[in-house]
């Protein structure tokens, strides 16, 4: 069996009992392992931690493009930023079986964002994104990011939850979210902007606007409501 722990240096580091002897398996010899067969993944790939962003390259992107069973994809605390976006992002555009995609305590800025919303926007004479699911929680993707991502759904008619909880983005980026919503929402869509530095007592935006139109699309405000994280007074 398998014991997932982290070490002094705070990286992940797992290790293999067998017959009383402890034997270490680093986290890219892991990767590898995956890689080589893709028979052996199930529909949760839970990938946390392996400090695998220097070792996300286009074999590994491939070959998540190719597994028909994995449906949902964990890589939480994995280091990731924007280069590294990149690649994940050609994966979710070319994907038929992963729909959830959780990306939580990583350090993802406006530019990976900004390839994840390339990625999801439907291309014309082309098969749409499948992704469902997309968690950005506790990144860093800002206003600029937010925008990107919020344009999405204008045309995305596939994403059913997007969570930004802690990624700053601000006013703007709040803005643009409320400025992009539509009436044809699943009863199941989830939008969480919950922690994102909101200051409701800016004069420069006109929050009965932004709220009213949060509600004329059908969307309730609450933290258990579809629209979680509308500023207070």
């Amino acid at each position: 069996t398998f014991w997932n722990g982290w070490n002094e240096m705070g990286g992940a580091i797992s290790w293999l009992w067998r017959s009383k002897k402890v034997y270490w398996v680093p986290e890219h010899r892991k990767l590898m392992d995956k890689t080589e067969d893709l028979t052996k993944w199930k529909a949760v790939e839970d990938w946390t931690g392996w400090q695998m962003q220097n070792a996300l390259n286009e074999s590994v992107a491939n070959a998540l493009k190719m597994s028909q069973t994995t449906v949902e994809l964990n890589l939480s605390f994995n280091g990731i930023g924007d280069d590294e976006m990149e690649q994940i992002a050609s994966v979710i555009k070319e994907t038929t079986s992963i729909k959830r995609l959780i990306l939580e305590n990583n350090h993802i800025h406006d530019e990976g964002a900004k390839h994840l919303a390339k990625a999801l926007t439907p291309e014309r004479g082309k098969t749409d994104p499948v992704l469902e699911v997309l968690s950005l929680r506790n990144n860093s993707v800002g206003s600029k990011g937010a925008i990107e991502l919020a344009a999405l759904f204008s045309s995305n008619r596939t994403l059913k939850k997007m969570d930004l909880y802690w990624n700053n983005i601000g006013n703007d980026g709040l803005q643009a979210f409320c400025d992009n919503l539509r009436p044809d929402f699943p009863k199941d869509f989830v939008l969480d902007l919950r922690y994102n530095g909101f200051d409701r007592s800016s004069t420069k935006y006109d929050w009965e606007k932004m709220e009213q139109n949060i509600k004329k699309n059908k969307l309730s405000i609450g933290d258990d409501a579809q629209f979680r994280g509308w500023p207070e007074d």
